[in-house]
């Protein structure tokens, strides 16, 4: 992590309490509702740094501003005034003094005060006079710590903005921030370039399209040939009868798959109609064998009473009594022979007829069975036509009817590198030549193809993480200086939450190039309302989700440096930011307990 980064912003006054917000490394949240002072802090950070605009109202009674800085070369303490033009500064970083700086350089003076803006850009590594290119004719100025502020303050009128929120708008002010950004990247000011080395550059720019274009030629070529030598293949053969015929087996062969697969199907409705008869008829022979010994159990039932009731008639009854002698009369029993033999008669009758249809019954599921072994087997033979025979023969004449499209399609990629081979040689001719009158200084042509491919990676990143709806591509347009989507500028994306939302987003990749790759890196990004207005123009579904990912992705990257974030109350996510180390300061503007805002002693 760079070792630059703001560690406190103070307001004073005379019997005021001092104001201040301690702050961290990494990334620092701070919260409120509206006019607590959030944007007030951003306007203090700048106005240290030599901004004219007074960061609230004197009336107020807070007119001295403080920050603290902690940077790779030692600790800097910038305090300044209300309506003056000069910092106090306690530092410790070798070769500069403690004591009063001015905020511009003023070369009238006999003995010139220091200037803060040498004093920062000695911090972040920049020890030597510097002069930057600030138009197209190669006039210069001196670099200053304000030049690059465009890449580290990010104002709630910055952050809306539809067109480039890096890029400055004035012309002179673009372009000599572009060469402070080139100089930061690289480590040189372009100060010795005159139009004469332009034009060497210019020259060499086409020399390096005209070595891209016969390189590609060449690729060409090398495709061509190994192309050609799969056509090669095809020699002597009528492609097109060949893929007729193909199509017409292929049809047939189809058709007879389809008629098989139907044939199958009947097979198999049939096959289970019949295991549905089979089930039925055991069922039925479960239920016919149970009544077959119900009808036993009452024969033998019946068979009991007749035969007890003859072997009763067999026994010869006393007509006198042994005691007195005396008649003993005969009762007459009653007979149960006849009923309970013409109950046997009628369930035999009825076992005869039960054995019978168990007889017929099971001839009839004996049917069945033989009828599902006949139909199982020519379905399995079926089945075996089309997995031995019929399919395969499809695929195999699938993949000769693809090869047979490959010789299509080689001939016609052969058609387009001989296209793309006319029209690049074409290219090749039509180069402009350079002319001395067209030397003149544009600082975006000195950005190189490997700081093109690296932000467009951070920025399809941090998209992505962010949960931007429906994203595609995503790449820095150099010409506009800003970012592209699926295609699309920034303001085809309606509403002021996308251009927030986006702004937010570049400014942060930008940091994350900084700290990566930078030779001289600020180290510190301020952002005032990231989110502002993302409920406008913005689906219903994709706000919260967008909020809680933007924010994630700021608190899952504080290895880049300092972020600070000015944000509304209401718009940053419930996420457990203490967990990861952020820190939060949160302005209540008493509506609950805490500190009401930033100025100790102001209450609206």
């Amino acid at each position: 992590m760079n070792e630059f980064y703001i560690s406190k912003v103070v307001a004073k006054g005379s019997g005021k309490t001092d104001s201040f917000v301690e702050l961290q490394p990494g990334l620092n949240i701070i919260q409120g509702r509206s006019n607590t002072g959030k944007t007030c802090i951003i306007k203090c950070i700048d106005f240290c740094f030599g901004s004219k605009a007074k960061p609230f109202d004197e009336s107020l009674g807070y007119k001295v501003i403080e920050i603290h800085l902690s940077t790779p070369n030692g600790n800097i303490q910038i305090s300044r005034t209300f309506g003056k033009n000069k910092v106090e500064v306690v530092t410790d970083v070798p070769g500069y003094n403690s004591g009063t700086y001015d905020l511009k350089l003023n070369t009238k003076k006999k003995e010139p005060t220091p200037v803060l803006s040498d004093l920062l850009l000695a911090s972040i590594g920049i020890n030597d006079e510097h002069f930057i290119i600030k138009n197209k004719f190669f006039e210069k100025q001196r670099l200053t710590w304000r030049t690059l502020l465009p890449l580290l303050l990010f104002h709630v009128s910055d952050i809306t903005k539809e067109t480039s929120v890096i890029e400055p708008t004035q012309g002179t002010e673009k372009t000599a921030f572009l060469s402070a950004l080139l100089l930061l990247l690289t480590g040189q000011d372009f100060a010795d370039v005159d139009p004469k080395t332009k034009k060497e550059i210019r020259v060499a720019r086409k020399k390096a399209v005209e070595d891209y274009v016969n390189k590609k030629i060449a690729e060409t070529s090398d495709k061509k040939k190994l192309l050609e030598e799969q056509f090669a293949l095809f020699d002597g053969i009528d492609v097109e009868q060949k893929m007729q015929e193909i199509i017409d087996d292929i049809e047939k062969t189809e058709q007879k798959i389809s008629a098989a697969t139907a044939q199958s199907k009947e097979i198999l409705s049939q096959i289970i109609s019949l295991q549905e008869n089979s089930a039925e008829c055991s069922l039925l022979q479960s239920r016919y064998s149970s009544l077959r010994s119900q009808y036993v159990s009452d024969i033998k039932r019946l068979s009991f009473i007749v035969n007890g009731e003859v072997e009763l008639n067999k026994v010869t009854h006393n007509t006198v009594c042994p005691f007195c002698e005396g008649t003993i009369p005969v009762k007459n029993q009653k007979s149960y022979i006849e009923s309970a033999q013409a109950e046997l008669n009628r369930i035999t009758r009825q076992m005869n007829g039960l054995l019978e249809t168990e007889n017929e019954l099971a001839l009839e599921k004996e049917e069945i069975n033989n009828n599902l072994k006949v139909l199982e087997q020519q379905r399995a033979d079926i089945e075996k036509l089309l997995q031995e025979e019929l399919q395969p023969k499809a695929e195999i004449l699938r993949k000769a009817h693809n090869d047979y499209c490959t010789y299509i399609k080689i001939q016609h990629e052969l058609n387009v590198i001989a296209a793309f081979a006319t029209s690049w040689e074409t290219d090749l001719r039509e180069l402009p030549s350079e002319e001395e009158s067209d030397s003149e200084y544009h600082p975006k042509e000195y950005f190189d193809k490997a700081f093109q491919e690296k932000l467009d990676s951070l920025l399809k990143d941090a998209l992505t993480e962010c949960s931007f709806p429906n994203l595609t591509t995503a790449r820095f347009n150099i010409t506009s200086f800003d970012v592209e989507i699926n295609g699309h500028k920034k303001q085809n994306f309606q509403g002021q939450g996308y251009s927030s939302f986006l702004n937010s987003i570049i400014a942060m990749s930008f940091r994350q190039y900084l700290s990566s790759t930078a030779v001289y890196d600020p180290g510190f990004l301020v952002i005032d309302t990231p989110l502002l207005g993302l409920d406008q123009g913005v689906s219903d579904v994709s706000p919260e989700s967008m909020r809680t990912s933007l924010y994630a992705y700021f608190m899952n990257h504080q290895d880049c440096g300092q972020v600070i974030l000015l944000e509304n109350i209401t718009n940053v996510p419930d996420i457990d930011f203490k967990a990861s180390g952020v820190n939060v300061i949160t302005f209540t503007k008493g509506l609950e307990d805490g500190r009401y805002g930033f100025l100790i002693d102001v209450r609206d």
